[in-house]
């Protein structure tokens, strides 16, 4: 498959394998991995200091990409894909997800979270509209603080 093969970052989000391992470590496992569409989203049940219990993303950068099968990956049937990946940043879900982990993190890192045990977890949310606003609010603010980033370094750049 000619599509690029995705990695999920807690700090970045999705990155392209290629950027974040200098090449694609999917090899001929490739076939293995799940293929995702744009607005569906992935749990990394993987912790690190950024994401104690995981974290998840929305595809958005891309119409069609390949991403581990070891992800929960998953389409929100009636809501904002945005809003829920912002839901999770808020780390609000972590008390719920805290109670699904019976022993830790295995060897690999990641979470003893089943697929089912995380499609399981009880949350709140507002209506559908009062997701799309929030979530586009929060992506317009994100796109805002990275051009004031790009514009900073740049005026660094002139200095030196």
């Amino acid at each position: 498959m000619n599509l690029p093969t995705l990695t999920i970052s807690a700090a970045n989000g999705w990155m392209n394998q290629e950027d974040r391992f200098s090449g694609n470590i999917a090899g001929k496992e490739q076939k293995n991995y799940t293929l995702l569409h744009k607005g569906e989203l992935s749990y990394n049940h993987g912790n690190s200091k950024l994401a104690k219990y995981g974290t998840v993303f929305s595809l958005q950068s891309y119409k069609e990409a390949l991403v581990p099968r070891v992800y929960h990956s998953f389409k929100v049937e009636e809501g904002s894909p945005d809003f829920l990946e912002y839901y999770f940043a808020t780390k609000l879900p972590d008390r719920e997800l805290g109670k699904l982990i019976s022993s830790g993190a295995r060897m690999d890192g990641l979470l003893n979270i089943g697929y089912n045990e995380f499609m399981g977890i009880q949350m709140l949310f507002p209506s559908v509209e009062e997701q799309k606003q929030i979530s586009n609010y929060f992506r317009n603010l994100d796109t805002l603080i990275t051009l004031h980033q790009r514009q900073h370094k740049l005026h660094l750049n002139m200095l030196l």
